[in-house]
């Protein structure tokens, strides 16, 4: 036994390098069979193989294996590739492990399995079964860690010499295409289907919802079907139509048929006997290994481009000639045929289908569009179940207690679930289906205590953050639903209705304009991202009527759609303000979202100032391996200041940005080299509790605790991190009328190379020549630059390009400047040379800039600043701007230190109080000391009665495991201590009320960072 096993070996090492021999060495990562050589590295049992232009994937051929019986083939030829070598969208950021892929084509399904195995000197190693039970392309993705027999770790590199294929079948023929022996993907991306269904086996497969699940396609396949009454059925009948006609493009568009042929052309899709052939139809590409050398050119469809034809032919179907409808018929079943032949049907994931919404939107449209057309050619009921099976309908079928609100669903395919609902033949199931999705949507956008959704202070959270950008996409597509239901037995919840309105009208609240600002963009700061394309959405919310489904017209969407988008549609303008008497949206003049670190200060429609700031729940902002390389600083307690005309009216954009200088931060200013962090991923969370705001009545208070020593990163892997120059600092700004108060104290870095400094502002200058104002003298000289050292006969001011006001108080040094400005497009990064569009990409930019900021110094220990911004100023008070601000005597600075800043605006007999600790004695007014550090507002009504308003700004989410949260507040108890005998009304946030000789004690309970009133009367 032992001789024979040690010839077998032998042999197999004389072939291994026979092999290695003529291939000169050369080992193919990815086999594609395009060489008649190829079949000389193979050994083959009972079994036939060779090359075939039959089927075939990238190149021209595949290996065509004609089996009977006990049959198998194996070879030694191949190489396993490194982590180095695979190509990983996010490096080494997610974990990532060898997994094995291949595309096999089978002509009719097999009720049966093939085995592949990998061997190791002679020995099985590892190997797991393919289900055979389908016809048509099928590309999987298997982990060595998921597979049978002796599996390597999670994440472990693998080293095999032998890869075999084997079954006991009767006789037929399979083709294989595209093998890749062993590259590393990113774990989260291996999905289970029917071919492979133990992938995953120890993990919860619903925790990524972008998964194709079989037990929700077995809930589709298992649905009790109940008769419908006719009111049911006409509502059916009214949805299908509403749908179509939102699908329908406007009637401007005519049919060139020239042209659709030419598109249809480009995917050169052909069909001969009966047999569909064309270029692989890819998804996600460009996480696979390719090489030109085997695989010959990289000739592909992705779905996305099949999609776009797809759904352009549907479009003009209804509006052609006779003999153009004939040609684009044929074109669409042609690249439906094609569609299903390529694996995207039931039951396979292809590998992956990670992310898969984003790409097939436009072929759900065109398959509702076409559906009659699908039907007389006997093709809807599989094009059905491809678009159940994809979009994952299923899942609306499940438990309601595992039901979890998700923006990307919203966005990408909850419209989708509906429109695929009446691809279903019979009204009986569109029905049972339609309740359960009613059902699933009302439960989700009622959820605030979700990873994602709309929470209680009316943020968008995605990607553990409120973030604007990702809430658009639900904008876009959730009121469509909600309209289209409204008013019948199928309509969205109240609770449902409710709460994702109150996000939705938010999105009028936080924007200037229509612009979100840089501090809550995610990853893409300073792009065109807006509001102002929601224009038909804010009307369907309007005429969904309220949540109650009291009203037929909702007022307050109504009243915001008048002032975003009145002056452009009279008709329903006048609709709602002459007949339903529904005036225009009033802004508040001060709004918090807590969950955002957030507030935004405005005079009318006039101007804004969007403060930002973040914390240990709140990230400071999103740093992606493509995008916002340089967004280390948006969030450093910023100030941005937007006028009628929004970002780029107000002197923001991104040509020639210098992402050091965002406005009312406190930074270290680094070449942006330094600035770009080195790992991909960064959404960065600092392990402070302290941010946020305070309001009382037209005016508030916001503050944060910028800490960038150490912190958590928020998405992806979840590891500690932080910056080496362990910046610190208080930062508060006060909002009162049309100013804002700024104070910084306990500044500090370790940082003795680069300067930490307080940036001013920043302004694009469209003319060069575009004057700044320095202690009232006009500065239209460019390029120029002056360091202002502050004395007491200084009128220390600065005007920027834009018509805003600076006056310090404080004794620091000023730099103001004009020049023009060489930076980074935020999607390139410096330090690998990639950018998000590849050599398409933009890579630097520039621009004229003004910007001014106050100076700290090197390694700065304990420093501050104080000063007062007068947003917008007119041209009087441009004029003698120094002089107005220093005989201002509406307010008065009390306390600026590392305990409390507190500030009084006379005006309204209110002080602020920013109390950063605890058990301390303020000294000033009313508040004496608080338990726990907390903002606190307190208004002088009379001598009698004083209105407080408090905000404990520590959402306090619950944690479950290190650095991961359940976003959401919860309670956090704390008292306040009064100067003098006074009474209030005990309530849920007013537990008890002590008082003693000279002083009282209030207990309270606050949480979600909300402001919490309460009426003092004096004893």
């Amino acid at each position: 036994m032992i001789k024979k096993l040690f010839f077998f070996n032998l042999l197999n090492l004389l072939f291994f390098a026979g092999n290695l021999y003529s291939q000169k060495e050369y080992l193919p990562a990815v086999e594609s069979f395009e060489s008649d050589k190829i079949l000389s590295f193979y050994k083959k049992e009972n079994t036939s193989l060779s090359l075939s232009e039959e089927r075939y994937r990238f190149g021209k051929k595949s290996l065509k294996w004609s089996f009977t019986g006990k049959s198998s083939f194996e070879t030694h030829n191949f190489k396993i590739l490194t982590l180095d070598e695979s190509p990983l969208a996010y490096g080494i950021f997610f974990p990532a492990s060898p997994t094995f892929a291949m595309s096999i084509y089978n002509e009719k399904a097999i009720d049966d399995k093939l085995q592949v195995s990998f061997y190791k000197n002679g020995e099985k190693s590892v190997y797991f079964n393919v289900n055979l039970n389908f016809s048509g392309w099928r590309r999987i993705w298997v982990p060595f860690y998921e597979m049978f027999g002796d599996a390597p770790k999670k994440g472990e590199q693998v080293s095999y010499n032998s890869f075999k294929i084997s079954a006991n079948l009767a006789q037929g023929n399979l083709f294989f295409d595209d093998i890749i022996f062993s590259q590393y993907q990113d774990d989260r991306h291996q999905y289970p289907d029917e071919l492979v269904p133990f992938i995953k086996r120890d993990k919860i497969l619903s925790d990524d919802f972008w998964m194709p699940l079989l037990s929700n396609y077995k809930r589709i396949e298992n649905l009790d079907i109940k008769p419908v009454s006719m009111a049911t059925k006409m509502d059916l009948k009214k949805f299908e139509n509403i749908i179509a006609q939102d699908l329908t493009v406007p009637s401007k568009y005519k049919t060139y048929i020239n042209s659709l042929r030419e598109n249809f052309n480009k995917l050169n899709i052909t069909e001969k006997n009966g047999k569909v052939y064309g270029p692989p139809l890819t998804f996600y590409h460009q996480q696979e290994y390719f090489d030109e050398n085997q695989q010959g050119k990289n000739n592909f469809n992705d779905v996305k481009e099949l999609a776009l034809t797809l759904r352009k032919l549907s479009h003009f179907h209804q509006r052609s000639t006779p003999e153009e409808t004939k040609q684009i018929e044929e074109m669409f079943i042609l690249g439906t045929k094609y569609f299903l032949d390529q694996g995207w049907q039931a039951g396979s994931n292809g590998g992956t289908r990670h992310h898969v919404g984003y790409f097939v939107r436009g072929i759900a449209e065109a398959f509702f569009t076409m559906r009659y057309l699908l039907y007389q050619k006997g093709l809807l009921n599989n094009v059905a179940e491809s678009m159940h099976w994809v979009f994952n309908l299923g899942v609306v079928l499940g438990d309601e207690k595992d039901f979890e609100v998700n923006i990307d669903y919203l966005n990408t395919e909850a419209y989708y679930h509906l429109m695929i609902i009446f691809l279903f033949e019979k009204q009986e199931q569109q029905a049972a289906l339609l309740q359960a999705f009613s059902n699933y949507i009302s439960i989700t956008l009622a959820q605030q205590k979700e990873e994602f959704g709309f929470k209680i202070d009316g943020t968008s959270w995605h990607h553990d953050g409120h973030y604007a950008a990702y809430a658009y996409g639900a904008f876009k597509r959730v009121p469509s639903i909600i309209k289209t239901l409204s008013k019948t037995r199928f309509k969205i919840s109240p609770e449902g209705h409710n709460n994702f309105k109150k996000a939705f009208l938010n999105s009028s609240k936080f924007s200037q304009k229509y612009d979100w600002g840089f501090g809550n963009a995610g990853r893409h700061p300073l792009e065109d991202y807006s509001i102002s394309s929601l224009k038909d959405q804010y009307l369907l919310m309007a005429n969904s009527g309220n949540p109650a489904a009291t009203e037929n017209i909702d007022k307050e969407t109504a009243a915001a759609y008048i002032r975003l988008f009145g002056d452009e549609d009279v008709l329903n303008t006048t609709l709602f303000t002459s007949i339903n008497n529904i005036q225009k949206q009033k802004l508040p003049k001060y709004f918090t979202m807590p969950y955002a670190a957030t507030a935004i200060q405005r005079k009318g429609e006039d101007w804004a100032a969007i403060i930002k700031g973040y914390s240990k729940y709140v990230w400071a902002s999103e740093i992606y391996v493509d995008e916002n390389r340089y967004g280390r600083y948006p969030s450093n307690g910023t100030i941005q200041l937007l006028n009628k005309k929004g970002e780029k009216g107000s002197g923001f954009q991104q040509e020639g940005w210098d992402w050091n200088l965002y406005p009312g931060a406190t930074i270290i200013y680094l070449p942006l080299k330094e600035l770009e962090p080195k790992r991909p991923l960064l959404t960065f969370r600092s392990n402070e509790t302290f941010a946020g705001a305070n309001q009382l009545n037209d005016n508030g208070v916001f503050s944060m605790i910028l800490n960038e020593g150490s912190g958590l990163n928020a998405d992806g892997v979840n590891d500690a991190v932080g910056f080496p120059g362990k910046l610190k600092a208080k930062k508060s700004v006060f909002s009162f009328d049309d100013k804002l108060i700024c104070i910084g104290t306990n500044i500090s870095s370790v940082d003795s190379k680069n300067r930490t400094q307080t940036n001013l502002f920043q302004n694009f200058l469209n003319d060069e020549k575009l004057a700044v104002f320095v202690n009232d003298k006009e500065v239209k000289k460019f390029p120029f630059k002056e360091e202002i050292q502050i004395d007491k006969t200084s009128d220390n001011s600065v005007i920027d390009a834009y018509g805003n006001g600076y006056y310090i108080v404080s004794k620091n040094k000023i730099t103001v400047q004009k020049k023009n400005q060489k930076s980074y497009h935020n999607e390139y990064s410096v330090n690998t040379g990639k950018t998000h569009t590849g050599d398409k990409g933009v890579k630097e930019t520039e621009g004229d800039y003004a910007s001014a900021w106050l100076q700290h110094g090197l390694a700065p220990k304990n420093q501050s600043y104080q000063y007062i911004i007068y947003p917008f100023l007119d041209e009087a008070k441009k004029e003698n701007f120094s002089k107005i601000a220093k005989i201002d005597n509406s307010y008065s600075i009390l306390r600026a230190d590392s305990i409390a800043h507190i500030v009084k605006d006379l005006k309204t007999n209110t002080t602020g109080y920013v109390v950063f600790e605890a058990d301390t004695n303020l000294e000033n007014g009313i508040l004496k000391s608080v338990s726990k550090p907390a903002l606190i507002m307190a208004r002088k009504e009379d001598a009698n009665k004083t209105i407080l308003s408090v905000v404990q700004p520590d959402l306090n989410f619950p944690e479950y495991q290190k650095g991961k949260f359940r976003n959401y507040s919860q309670s956090v108890k704390f008292s306040i201590c009064l100067d003098g005998k006074w009474s209030a009304i005990i309530t849920e946030n007013v537990l008890a009320v002590v008082v003693t000789a000279n002083e009282t004690i209030i207990s309270l309970k606050l949480k979600d960072g909300l402001s919490k009133e309460i009426a003092l009367i004096k004893q």
